[in-house]
């Protein structure tokens, strides 16, 4: 009734409110579509500019040096040619991760590619047919060849 003094009529909000609520849905908002744009998996087909690493010189020495020992158990016979393309598998591989940080030693040959590291890739492919073939086929020369190539030339 208006003219009882028992009664009060409904109060207003307060402008804050508003701003409030309004401010926790666009940050709830953005937060979400952060998520889903952080998380989503690389585009094919993206140009990702090739990493340039360089490796010291002595990093280099020092890798070249091991694979001079696996040739030189290789020509005295000590090491069959497969043995001596694991090594250099695991040299290569070392030697990558050294420069670059790039856990190489633990990669797959799709991982390695996926790395943007070409010459490294193409080498330990090389190195596969030797490395996991029963009577494959064992370019040892060859091997050292790229390993060589792997090391010597990097920049």
């Amino acid at each position: 009734m208006p003219g009882d003094p028992q009664f009060y009529g409904p109060l207003g909000y307060s402008g804050f409110w508003l701003f409030l609520g309004l401010a926790l849905a666009v940050a709830a908002l953005g937060w979400v579509a952060y998520s889903v744009w952080s998380t989503r998996p690389p585009q094919p087909g993206r140009d990702v500019p090739v990493p340039r690493f360089h490796a010291p010189a002595g990093l280099r020495h020092e890798y070249l040096a091991k694979i001079d020992e696996v040739a030189a158990l290789l020509d005295a016979r000590e090491i069959s040619p497969r043995t001596a393309t694991q090594e250099l598998s695991r040299i290569v591989r070392g030697f990558v991760q050294e420069a670059t940080g790039v856990r190489a030693s633990k990669m797959t040959l799709d991982e390695l590619r996926s790395q943007r590291v070409p010459a490294v890739a193409e080498a330990i492919e090389r190195f596969y047919p030797a490395e996991f073939s029963a009577a494959g086929a064992h370019d040892a020369d060859g091997a050292l060849t790229d390993a060589r190539t792997v090391v010597g030339t990097w920049t």
